[in-house]
């Protein structure tokens, strides 16, 4: 049987979340992600301009994205509880510029608590956590009305590589596939920025992610 690259999470378990925060503290290359959707924010979006992140998780991004754009108004959503307790204490220092949302992205309407007009939407190694590629049409589709016919996503997400030697959890898959969605559902202007830790031969279920990019 070949083997299939994915992961099962908890993430309403607090030990599993805990020990998921703990294990995944950004790597250079994450970093290296982190810095490709700060510089994106910083060319696109007005300097007090308001982002959503979509799995905000132990707050990482946030933790950067905040500390280097001193205007903007975050939102961060989560269905887990325990990784927003865990953001809620990392981002204390950005309190007056941050609300977290505790919201399943396919089956609540989270855009509720978010003041309009947002500027951008992002995530990071979260959407492929939905499951399908239909499911993440969902999110995408749900993320361009929210936008209003103008602003951006940013989506940071593992993948599976073109040449791929393995199986992989149906919520990876080709970046092709990630832009003919985001065209679909109106990003007119989708694209991949960046492809990184990518391994076709023994990859782990931490490696083979991309940014992709769509503009309203």
């Amino acid at each position: 049987m070949q083997e299939v690259i994915g992961a099962c999470h908890e993430f309403h378990d607090k030990e599993f979340v805990d020990d998921w925060a703990e294990r995944f503290v950004p790597t250079s290359e994450r970093l290296e992600l982190f810095s490709v959707i700060f510089l994106e924010l910083k060319a696109e979006i007005p300097p007090n301009g308001c982002v959503v992140e979509l799995g905000i998780g132990p707050g990482y991004l946030a933790s950067y994205l905040l500390s280097r754009m001193p205007e903007i108004q975050y939102y961060g959503i989560d269905f887990s509880r325990r990784m927003l307790d865990i953001a809620k204490q990392r981002l204390s220092p950005h309190s007056g510029r941050i609300a977290n949302i505790q919201a399943d992205l396919l089956k609540d309407n989270w855009w509720m608590d978010v003041p309009m007009p947002v500027n951008a939407i992002i995530t990071t190694w979260s959407l492929h956590d939905l499951g399908s590629p239909e499911k993440v049409e969902l999110a995408y589709k749900k993320c361009a009305q929210v936008l209003q016919g103008r602003g951006m996503i940013l989506n940071g997400d593992f993948i599976k590589p073109d040449k791929a030697k393995h199986e992989y959890e149906p919520g990876r898959f080709e970046i092709a596939k990630h832009i003919e969605i985001l065209c679909r559902v109106g990003f007119k202007n989708a694209e991949c920025l960046v492809i990184l830790e990518e391994e076709i031969e023994s990859p782990t279920a931490a490696q083979n992610y991309a940014c992709f990019k769509g503009v309203l």
